[in-house]
């Protein structure tokens, strides 16, 4: 396929630990989880977000606007939820 972006296996199991913490039956949604609920949770998933940043940058045309976007949504979360 033209354009595929590959992923290193840090990258693939990073979105992989992200997929798992966010969905599947015990998952809450965000609306149920309190402010220490929903900090625990971002900081459970904050280095592979990271990780998701380097993967979004591959994207072309969109990619690095979409990092732009999470970075500042990690931004304000890293202010709400300091480590």
């Amino acid at each position: 396929m033209a354009n595929e972006v590959k992923l290193t296996k840090e990258q693939a199991t990073a979105l992989d630990r992200i997929e798992a913490k966010l969905s599947g039956p015990q998952a809450k949604t965000v609306a149920a989880l309190d402010a220490s609920d929903l900090c625990k949770k971002y900081q459970s998933i904050r280095k592979d977000l990271l990780i998701l940043i380097t993967i979004l940058k591959l994207i072309p045309k969109i990619g690095a606007k979409a990092a732009a976007a999470l970075e500042f949504l990690m931004s304000l979360a890293d202010k709400l939820c300091p480590a």
